[in-house]
């Protein structure tokens, strides 16, 4: 039997990590994790999106971190691999699912989605008006920018540009 393995794929918002997860997801089967699939999925169940009530910004505020983190666990230690779809905005929480990982008997491929700002600002403006995804407030892009730690090589991260070929990048994977 194969070692699961854990793709950590990291970058800002808008960088394309939940594309680039369901690219993996389909072609190896992985699990998809992330705070934002746990918020989304608790958001639907509580009935947020229609509630007059205004929970959204409570629940955001959430840790929800050590949620995501034992559901990266639980799937490697049933031995599923995992795509953890992540800002991972920190050095430290890397470091973490990589020892979680360790502790599994899993592999770890970071994938860093490193895009030009300009090209992050583009895809904010036009999902304002497609919607294809929920909105982060520039305040929170703000925030990211100035604890986002960029892998460094000793992480043996695969970088991911804007000119990227998708496809040759799932096959590095395999």
């Amino acid at each position: 039997m194969n070692k699961p393995i854990l793709y950590i794929v990291c970058g800002k918002a808008f960088s394309g990590k939940s594309t680039l997860s369901k690219m993996i997801n389909e072609r190896f089967g992985a699990e998809i994790v992330g705070r934002d699939k746990i918020y989304f999925a608790i958001e639907k169940m509580l009935e947020l999106e229609n509630s007059p009530e205004d929970d959204n910004d409570k629940l955001w505020g959430k840790d929800l971190w050590p949620i995501a983190v034992q559901g990266v666990k639980n799937h490697l230690l049933l031995g599923h691999s995992v795509v953890f779809d992540d800002v991972c905005l920190r050095r430290q929480q890397r470091d973490e699912l990589r020892e979680v990982a360790r502790l599994a008997n899993s592999e770890v491929k970071l994938i860093y989605l490193n895009i030009a700002e300009n090209i992050l600002k583009e895809r904010k403006e036009r999902n304002k008006i497609t919607k294809e995804r929920h909105d982060v407030s520039s305040v929170w892009l703000a925030d990211d920018d100035k604890v986002f730690e960029t892998p460094g090589a000793d992480e043996k991260p695969l970088t991911y540009t804007e000119t990227t070929n998708q496809d040759e990048l799932i096959k590095s994977l395999e």
